[in-house]
């Protein structure tokens, strides 16, 4: 799947991918589409885990952040991105 298919499974558009994956940047629309803020994905690349990305992961901040420890930011930008793709659209 390219990026385009990508971007259409998580509900966003193609610059939402690339801003994400070439600087660090959360898109109101990931943000909508997880649950959470903008700037709480951008930090999350950065390496900090808000509450509410800890929520969308489905673990509490402790766990996701020894978690985001351990996987990296290239680790993180596949989170975000793998749970935008596996919302459910009527939700999202």
């Amino acid at each position: 799947m390219n990026l385009v298919g990508i971007a259409s499974k998580a509900g966003v558009n193609t610059t939402c991918l690339e801003n994400l994956i070439n600087k660090g940047e959360g898109s109101i629309r990931l943000a909508n589409r997880i649950g959470t803020s903008r700037s709480n994905i951008t930090k999350f690349i950065e390496g900090t885990v808000s509450p509410g990305i800890a929520a969308a992961i489905g673990t509490n901040r402790e766990h996701a952040q020894d978690f985001r420890n351990k996987i990296g930011r290239e680790g993180a930008i596949g989170i975000i991105v793998g749970l935008a793709c596996g919302m459910d659209r009527s939700k999202g």
